[in-house]
């Protein structure tokens, strides 16, 4: 794997240059640390200034490559993944790899504005997805009906960063760090990598085929657990307001024949209103003036096939009688002066439980395992875990360290959670923030906040290379809420938005929704008899899918193949706007306001309209779209043709 060159040495894997040095183009640096971070209410500023020197005296010997400050160590384990690891120096790593122009580059987490990132800076640090600041400026462009801003790569940020990217030279390179750094692909001739602590290791994995590949990228990063069985049944409704409403809300559904697989209350614990909306109270036990007797609905639903499914973060309202106990028990994330780390989620203060004690720890996997598992709750989404400040005082480590992986040791704790209650398999959570080993704890991921309108940055137009980039990142599943969330000043769901994302969701694993932080000015599932009618066929739909989704699902567990998938993984088409839910079925979401027609690329002969039952070969086409028709396609010859056609005649098609 280490060839020697004239001044230099080369590192070949399967028959690839991976990286390239030589004394007078040197490739490897060391660096003098200048990093500042800060936050304020969960935004960072970075500001690096650290330098860098390139490594110039060398030796090789055996398998290792010898610097005065660096030792790089090659292996090659039984999976034929390689192992660069690295030793002799704490200090900052900047490497290239090698590039080239054609090459396209996939991964690092989710990435909601570009599918490919060659070409792009990407930051490897977990954030919110949108600044306060493109918030407002897309209200005033809205109000005054201006184009919306279209902001370069690098100003976006993302709730799930992952330091592992997949190359269209079928390999894949993952980086053993929680530092911060960046993956710089703008160069033609070099990948840059930066990081401001040195990588315990970088591994690589190669294969003959992208599909193979992701597929080993998935089986090395971790396997997600399968899915409870009950989440094929149908769809999570979203409601809110007390156990009477979500009663009366589940029946006239049921008595209407929708499938319901369960209800998700988010304000179980209690609810807050601020100048953003409708909140949760952020103090995780019932209330029972809310929900009274939830314990028996919960019994009573469940009779029905019904799952209750709640909300839990690891933070606590400042003004709640959880934060004071946590607080009279040092519990919490300090300032130097051991006071509590305050900061603010909309208008009220919160505190951040400190994960790296372990009492702290076990006391709030308690709070899951009494406050909601004992209870009945079969799911919950696990929200947050991007705001670590790097300047506060923890139990163990420091903020800067502990930043990138704390959504890692959040979902951990949920994880133990459910396996300490013999509830996994059973039980589901989901989550929007994650780093490089939350996919070995959580059970199922969402998108995050999406706004509640058609834009391709923010809103319904970001979800599926969202989704694509998650899964080319080794995660198995996810999906997002139907309509979105975000409502703010000039932007609210309308009925044609609800209905285009729903049409979508159906045809990802899971179907659930969301009221929005403002529920009275959004479009719900049972604002009038036509929305009810259209979430009772869709819901119908989502259930008819179920054998094949869990052979989908099975995919995953057995080759790592995510069930959602980009179709160049199986097909010479590239496309960032539809995909594959598994081999068998090609979706292309309606995600332009007021569209009727979309055109779609059909990648082989032998594809049929699920919705119209016309037959498609392969080539561009013009398909007409009305809402309730979208364009998803099966192929002919697949094995589970008759659950499709089930559909179509379900359908009336």
């Amino acid at each position: 794997m280490i060839e020697s060159i004239e001044n230099g040495f080369r590192i070949v894997i399967n028959n690839k240059i991976l990286l390239e040095y030589t004394l007078e183009n040197p490739s490897i640096f060391l660096g003098e640390k200048d990093l500042n971070i800060d936050m304020l209410n969960g935004e960072f500023e970075i500001r690096d200034n650290t330098s860098y020197y390139p490594l110039l005296n060398f030796d090789i010997e055996d398998n290792s490559i010898i610097f005065d400050e660096l030792k790089i160590t090659i292996i090659e384990d039984e999976n034929k993944l390689v192992h660069l690891q690295l030793s002799n120096s704490e200090k900052p790593l900047k490497l290239k790899i090698k590039a080239k122009k054609e090459e396209k580059i996939f991964g690092l987490g989710e990435n909601f504005t570009s599918l490919n990132i060659r070409g792009e800076v990407a930051k490897n640090w977990v954030e919110e997805h949108i600044t306060r600041k493109q918030i407002y400026n897309k209200i005033i462009r809205r109000i005054f009906r201006l184009k919306p801003k279209k902001y370069s790569f690098d100003e976006y940020k993302t709730y799930y960063k992952t330091p592992t990217y997949i190359s269209t030279s079928n390999y894949f390179l993952h980086v053993e760090t929680s530092s911060y750094g960046k993956f710089d692909f703008s160069n033609e001739a070099h990948h840059l990598l930066t990081f401001l602590s040195m990588p315990k290791e970088i591994v690589i994995g190669y294969d003959n085929d992208l599909l193979s590949l992701n597929g080993k990228l998935c089986m090395y990063r971790g396997i997600m657990p399968k899915l409870p069985e009950w989440i094929y049944d149908g769809m999570i409704l979203a409601i809110q307001g007390g156990t009477d409403i979500c009663d009366q809300k589940a029946n006239i559904m049921l008595d209407a024949g929708a499938k319901i697989n369960g209800i998700w209350s988010q304000d179980w614990c209690g609810e807050l209103f601020t100048f953003f909306g409708k909140q949760v109270l952020w103090n995780w036990k019932v209330d029972d003036n809310l929900y009274p007797n939830l314990k028996k609905y919960i019994e009573k639903w469940g009779k029905q096939g019904i799952k209750f499914l709640s909300y839990i973060n690891p933070y606590l309202n400042a003004n709640e009688e959880m934060f004071e106990y946590a607080k009279e028990n040092n519990y919490l994330v300090t300032n130097e002066d051991n006071t509590p780390f305050l900061t603010k989620a909309t208008s009220f203060d919160f505190g951040i439980v400190d994960l790296t004690k372990p009492e702290a720890y076990e006391w709030y996997k308690s709070v899951i395992k009494n406050n909601y598992i004992k209870l009945g709750i079969m799911g919950w989404m696990a929200d947050f875990g991007e705001y670590l400040p790097v300047k506060c005082k923890l139990y163990k480590g420091t903020g800067e360290e502990l930043h990138n992986s704390w959504p890692d040791l959040w979902m951990k704790l949920n994880r133990e959670a459910i396996e300490e209650s013999n509830k996994l398999g059973q039980i589901v959570f989901f989550n929007r923030a994650g780093y490089k080993d939350t996919v070995k704890y959580t059970t199922l991921i969402w998108n995050g906040d999406q706004h509640v309108d058609f834009t391709d940055d923010f809103g319904m137009g970001s979800v599926v290379r969202a989704s694509l980039s998650l899964s080319l990142s080794g995660i198995g599943f996810s999906h997002s809420d139907i309509g979105g969330y975000t409502t703010v000043p000039a932007i609210k769901r309308s009925k044609e938005l609800y209905m285009r994302w729903m049409e979508m969701n159906t045809f990802t694993p899971v179907l659930r929704g969301h009221e929005g932080n403002k529920p009275w000015v959004n479009k719900q599932f049972d604002s009038d008899d036509e929305l009810i009618k259209f979430n009772v066929k869709f819901s119908n739909i989502h259930y008819l899918l179920k054998d094949y989704l869990k052979h989908v699902e099975n995919e995953y567990q057995t080759n790592g193949y995510p069930m959602i998938r980009p179709l160049f993984l199986h097909y010479d088409v590239y496309s960032e706007n539809s995909y594959l839910l598994g081999s068998d079925l090609l979706v292309q979401p309606v995600v332009k306001k007021r569209a009727r027609k979309v055109q779609v690329t059909i990648p082989s002969d032998g594809w049929i309209h699920i919705f119209t039952g016309k037959a498609y070969n392969k080539g561009i086409h013009t398909v007409e779209c009305p809402i309730g028709n979208p364009p998803v396609f099966y192929k002919k010859d697949s094995k589970f043709s008759n659950v499709f056609i089930n559909i179509t005649k379900y359908i009336g098609g």
